[in-house]
């Protein structure tokens, strides 16, 4: 039977954090998923904390921590953790812009609104600056590319409503661009025309005639330019590079529906990351059972084509996200429960699921539904006991967090998973790893 010093179960920002973090500092680290993660769905920027009246990430961050919520035992967590992340994403060729102290500002999305933001890929960060009174947006879609549409997204972008009370351009404009070959193709996605500027054949006349179109739109006014986020994969920064070269007004992203091209970015460059330290990274596996030794986990099975794969192992990191990810489930006779290892849920009474407002801004009670931890991340009982000593659990699985109205999904799973992987490192590499200590001026991991 193979072996790991820690199984990872999940493949989203949590697990990838853990088993990154495990990977470098020496562990056998095998992380295994029965698919992609939020990475693949989301907007490729580190929501770190926005709750009402935020200004910043780490102001959203102290406020949460006053409360009932995993910030309040991750904060000291967070700046170490952030940094840590975003200069692994920046010596891969994909830098971020944006700090916990930077403003938290409302950006352009794909459907014509806007969205609280402070931390986003280097491509993305052009929308974060205040908008000039004499301004122009050009949101530049391409021709036949159903997930962005110019006209309507700019329609929507020239009221004043959609900024709530934020600054905005003087002026949006929409313009289609033809790009050669595209004239008939069906169901055009993302993943395409990420592709072609990966491939390059035709990178120098795509990028020409996107700026042909928006310096017409523009009609000389200052301003920016909205574009979709499918400026190539591999590829991206010398794709992007040409496009800020050769485009009359300084271009952003804007993040599209599913698969998320700027996700699928971030994705790669963990993925990589681990593989390159040793680790292992298996998509495709579902986890069949777990193996319980005296409140211990020994090992983790998977379903085979036709056998059940097993490897042994000294710990788990059991990041498998929350109801929208399956790592929670609902079942017919009103209990949410935890499919892996049966951990106990805290979670409202069946009665409370349904309310009558379903856009409610203080959110729904079953979003607040999770594993209750101690401060080593450790699952809790319902006796408020350590139910498994060698279990660590990270990300959405967490209770008493509102992921979606608090904005602090990335947040909590990044320093989740950078605090279990501390306290595991120091088992599997004797290196104990504080907190509190800055990455720049560790000795170990």
């Amino acid at each position: 039977m193979p072996h790991a010093d820690v199984v990872v179960i999940g493949a989203g920002l949590s697990g990838l954090t853990a088993a990154t973090r495990l990977a470098e500092a020496g562990a056998v680290v095998t992380l295994v998923a029965k698919g992609h993660a939020r990475t693949h769905w989301g907007s490729g920027g580190l929501d770190i904390a926005a709750p009402h009246a935020a200004r910043t990430p780490a102001d959203g961050v102290a406020r949460l921590a006053a409360l009932d919520h995993p910030y309040s035992y991750l904060a000291p967590c967070v700046a170490p953790s952030v940094a840590w992340m975003m200069e692994r994403l920046a010596a891969a060729g994909l830098p971020y812009a944006g700090t916990l102290d930077t403003p938290i500002r409302r950006v352009p999305t794909a459907i014509g609104g806007t969205r609280r933001v402070a931390i986003v890929p280097q491509a993305q960060s052009a929308a974060l600056r205040p908008w000039g009174r004499d301004e122009v947006l050009v949101v530049a879609g391409i021709a036949g590319y159903k997930d962005f549409w110019p006209l309507a997204i700019a329609d929507s972008l020239a009221r004043e409503a959609v900024w709530h009370g934020a600054d905005r351009p003087a002026a949006v404009v929409g313009v289609s661009v033809e790009l050669r070959g595209l004239g008939d193709r069906h169901n055009l996605n993302a993943m395409h025309l990420a592709r072609r500027f990966d491939e390059g054949a035709l990178r120098a006349d795509d990028i020409a005639a996107i700026a042909r179109a928006v310096e017409r739109a523009a009609e000389g006014r200052p301003g920016r330019v909205a574009l979709p986020a499918v400026f190539g994969l591999a590829a991206h920064a010398e794709t992007w590079a040409a496009l800020r070269a050769q485009l009359p007004l300084e271009p952003f992203e804007v993040p599209l529906v599913p698969p998320s091209v700027p996700g699928i970015r971030l994705w790669r460059v963990l993925r990589d990351r681990i593989r390159a330290a040793g680790g292992r990274v298996q998509l495709g596996e579902f986890v069949h059972a777990v193996r319980v030794e005296d409140g211990r986990v020994t090992a983790v099975e998977m379903e085979a084509a036709t056998r059940t794969h097993a490897i042994r192992t000294e710990a788990l990191v059991l990041a498998t996200g929350g109801l929208s990810g399956g790592g929670l489930r609902a079942t017919d006779d009103g209990r949410i429960v935890e499919p892996v290892l049966g951990l106990h849920v805290e979670a409202v009474e069946q009665d409370a699921w349904l309310v009558r407002d379903g856009l409610d801004p203080a959110g729904h009670p079953v979003e607040a539904a999770g594993v209750r931890a101690d401060p080593d991340l450790r699952p809790l009982g319902a006796d408020h006991r350590v139910s498994h000593a060698n279990v660590h659990v990270v990300g959405g699985l967490l209770a008493d967090q509102r992921s979606i109205r608090e904005r602090c999904g990335d947040g909590v799973a990044i320093a989740s998973g950078w605090r279990a992987a501390r306290g595991l490192a120091s088992d599997a590499t004797r290196s104990p790893i504080d907190c509190e200590m800055a990455d720049s001026a560790r000795t170990e991991l």
